[in-house]
């Protein structure tokens, strides 16, 4: 409530750079919960990350862990700004923040209110609005992430001035409740509790005039600006006060406010996951064959597929059956990572339960410590191998996203298949098959006999994707919102949970929208590839959901060469299908629609237009198709042709009888002749 500060064993803490600081603030508004580190690089840079954000944010965790906790030894674990796959919380007690703490004092004094301790509730108010030093999350207040918890603390802290004021009116402070309550509805004038107050105050203090003044006012107010008259509680003031009604002397009736239910900071629960039992079961047996020996275990799929949900679920059905659980991170970006990161974040997490002999330590210090002399990799693997050996089992290591590992870390893994191969040992590593690198692929080669299991998720089902969308909406979807987000989504669970809360808010209609966290998930796989194969994929989104290469490459100043590594660049990123010969088919609708969507105006329309130059020299017979393109690429000059090809794909509608299409094509047709 306020700007954003810390305080160390009473003496403030240096907080750093403002978006270091939103590091901070965001874990506050998540209440405890965990904030995963794709959720972090969206929220901080507003869909437009930097090449080295996740970097960044690392950087930023490992600083404010320094501030919050200065007495931490080197390798204990962090206990405040904690690591929670699949990213960082907050591990700290409500009374710990101002945040949280403001909430359950507002409650409290609310059930005080309502057991008549009026002078506690006094107490308890002013110890709670004393919180506040300012607007709420103040210099992060606009943050899409910041806006429902701001709203939310700002709704309290109003019903903990209406509910100071109610307490205040039983003992017979009115003279004091007066001039709080007119500085209260200057800035909440709709307010009705509010305002059945203040009119009680003024009457109480011989003010009737001034009472029946601002009850009438705000009936004014409510009818102009809402439409809707004044509630059942503010009638019956006015009614009383008008007919000088003897209980208006007396305490009134005690009236505990509406409390919005807070939010209380506990252990996240896991993300619950939906589907993928099968897989699940398929990486548990890869478990059992490891308790015989080192094994490696696959797990690829597209950003976004639920691979982290998946590898999390495991981790914890194999810690309930007492394996030890590790996860490292292979970071976005390598510049200013320490070699081998992933490597370093599992022996970090592990020397916190099981510390190494100090001679162990001291060769692995490179990956144990910031600050260590770097030592021969073939050195620092066999120190990692002897510490792994000796570590409790069975053990299970996650390492996220190795399609970014480094060659340090990718050598680590296979000089540690060949060490620990009668260790128990099961090595999950999940990756993007569409963004492995040669490094991963020779790696993949070389752990070939070890590997246990080699799974790619694919989208979810239709039922599987009702139950995601009814729990991530929290609303009813009937069948037909189902199949069209399946079919929108290919059934990625990401995709399907982005339109979910598009559909809390805006309804069925959501089904057909484009959520802009997909958007920017797509966009940032689009950057990956070649320019000139983006411009293939921009042509093949003009054309539709599918695309005939003859036409791609019939189109003026199009090189077939060009058009055809461009598409098979497109299949290889997964971003397009070859359903049959010589076409392609975008994997998922928002695929398309981020393409299309993203061509300016202008340049769209004369893109229609090379469309219908191409499909004239190879697909002449396709009228219904030279229609659509014709009209999308009309211009004044043009109108006449593109009103010609409605008229024909009008008529081929009618011969077909699909009146609905040829009732489209003739309006477009009169609309195009008439421009």
């Amino acid at each position: 409530m306020g700007r954003i500060a810390a305080e160390v064993d009473g003496r403030p803490a240096d907080l750093g750079t403002s978006l270091q600081r939103a590091v901070l603030a965001r874990l506050v508004c998540a209440q405890g919960q965990v904030v995963s580190t794709d959720r972090f690089v969206d929220d901080l840079w507003r869909g437009q990350p930097p090449p080295r954000a996740l970097g960044a944010l690392q950087v930023y965790v490992s600083n404010l862990r320094r501030a919050l906790e200065p007495g931490r030894a080197p390798r204990a674990p962090a206990r405040v700004l904690v690591t929670a796959p699949p990213g960082y919380r907050l591990a700290l007690e409500p009374g710990d923040v101002d945040a949280w703490r403001f909430p359950r004092l507002v409650e409290s004094a609310a059930g005080l209110l309502t057991e008549g301790r009026h002078a506690r509730v006094l107490e308890v108010v002013d110890e709670a609005l004393a919180l506040w030093t300012g607007p709420a999350y103040a210099e992060f207040g606009e943050e899409e992430w910041a806006v429902p918890e701001v709203v939310h603390l700002d709704e309290l802290r109003a019903v903990a001035v209406e509910c100071r004021a109610e307490a205040g009116l039983a003992i017979g402070r009115q003279a004091e409740v007066v001039p709080e309550l007119e500085r209260h509805l200057t800035a909440h004038p709709l307010r009705e509790n509010a305002v059945r107050l203040l009119a009680l105050a003024y009457y109480r203090a011989g003010r009737q005039g001034e009472a029946l003044a601002v009850l009438r006012r705000t009936r004014d107010l409510l009818a102009d600006q809402l439409g809707v008259d004044p509630g059942p509680a503010l009638r019956a003031v006015e009614a009383d006060i008008l007919g000088q009604a003897a209980s208006l002397d007396a305490p009134p009736a005690v009236r505990a406010p509406v409390v919005p239910a807070p939010a209380p900071p506990q252990d996240p629960e896991p993300v619950r996951m939906v589907g993928r039992t099968a897989e699940l079961s398929r990486l548990a047996a890869a478990a059992e064959q490891a308790r015989a020996g080192f094994r490696i275990a696959w797990l690829g799929g597209d950003a976004g597929s639920g691979k982290s949900t998946l590898a999390d679920a495991l981790v914890r059905r194999l810690a309930a059956d007492g394996w030890q659980t590790v996860v490292g991170r292979c970071p976005e970006t390598t510049g200013g990572v320490p070699p081998a990161w992933a490597w370093s974040e599992v022996l970090r997490e592990l020397s916190a339960t099981c510390p190494p002999e100090p001679e162990t330590a001291a060769r692995l210090a490179p990956l144990l410590t910031d600050d260590a002399a770097p030592v021969g990799q073939f050195w620092l693997a066999r120190a990692a191998g002897d510490y792994l050996e000796g570590v409790p089992g069975p053990l299970l290591i996650v390492l996220e996203d190795v399609h970014r590992a480094d060659e340090e870390t990718l050598q680590l893994l296979r000089h540690l298949a060949g060490r620990l191969t009668r260790t128990p040992v099961l090595v999950l590593l999940t990756h993007r098959p569409a963004e492995a690198g040669d490094d991963l692929t020779a790696t993949g080669a070389a752990l070939a006999v070890q590997a246990a299991e080699n799974i790619t998720l694919g989208g979810l089902g239709e039922p599987e994707v009702a139950r995601l969308l009814a729990e991530r909406s929290g609303t009813r979807v009937d069948e037909a919102t189902v199949r069209t987000v399946t079919e929108r989504t290919g059934g990625n669970p990401l995709f399907v949970t982005e339109t979910a809360r598009l559909l809390a808010v805006d309804g069925p209609s959501a089904a057909h929208a484009l959520p802009p966290g997909v958007r920017d998930l797509i966009r940032r796989r689009l950057a990956r590839l070649p320019a000139t194969a983006r411009t293939t994929l921009r042509n093949a989104a003009v054309l539709g959901r599918e695309a005939d290469a003859d036409v791609l490459i019939a189109m003026p100043g199009a090189d077939e060469e060009t058009v055809l590594d461009g598409l098979e660049a497109g299949v290889l990123s997964g971003l397009l299908e070859e359903p049959r010969p010589g076409r392609v088919r975008f994997a998922h609708v928002l695929v398309r629609e981020t393409l299309y969507e993203d061509i300016p105006r202008l340049r769209r329309t004369r893109m229609h237009g090379k469309v219908l130059a191409a499909l004239e020299r190879v697909r002449p017979g396709d009228v219904g198709a030279l229609g659509h393109h014709a009209l999308a690429a009309a211009t004044t000059a043009t109108a006449l042709t593109a009103a010609e090809y409605a008229a024909r794909a009008a008529g081929q509608a009618t011969a077909l009888y699909a009146h609905r299409r040829r009732r489209r094509c003739w309006r477009a047709r009169w609309a195009r002749s008439t421009c």
